[in-house]
């Protein structure tokens, strides 16, 4: 399951991955937060959908447009 950067309003085009919860391997569990990220208008954390294992492929403290992947379960 991917974890995308969800759109948060019409002007935001992109997102600071602020802060992963987890590591890189470990496991989560549903609606566990697995990161925050940041925009020019709002802070907001993102949950996991489901159990198993996270996968990060885009570290903290990069920016990346709005729908990337940044990791998945």
């Amino acid at each position: 399951m991917e974890i995308r950067v969800p759109e948060v309003g019409e002007s935001v085009v992109e997102a600071l991955v602020a802060k992963w919860h987890r590591r890189d391997g470990e496991p989560v569990r549903r609606e566990e937060p697995v990161c925050e990220l940041e925009t020019d208008k709002v802070t907001l954390e993102i949950n996991a959908e489901a159990d198993g294992i996270l996968s990060i492929t885009v570290p903290a403290g990069e920016t990346v447009k709005i729908g990337t992947v940044i990791g998945s379960i």
